[in-house]
């Protein structure tokens, strides 16, 4: 169940760097244009990308909680 968890949050965390990438003009989003989330999106999208390897890694390597 924690390998599925991982692998999910991790398929987040590429979906939200895909849909935070801008278009052929070089513009982002509507809501990646706002100044707050230049500084709010990155972390989110690390936070998901670290507690999904951390599930995927403890999976694999037996680590019981």
């Amino acid at each position: 169940m924690d390998l599925i968890i991982g692998i999910v949050l991790i398929a987040i965390a590429v979906f939200l760097i895909y849909i935070g990438r801008p278009n052929k003009s070089g513009q982002h989003l509507r809501f990646l244009r706002f100044d707050a989330m230049v500084v709010l999106y990155p972390p989110v999208i690390l936070v998901f990308a670290v507690l999904g390897g951390a599930e995927i890694i403890t999976t694999l390597a037996g680590i019981q909680r």
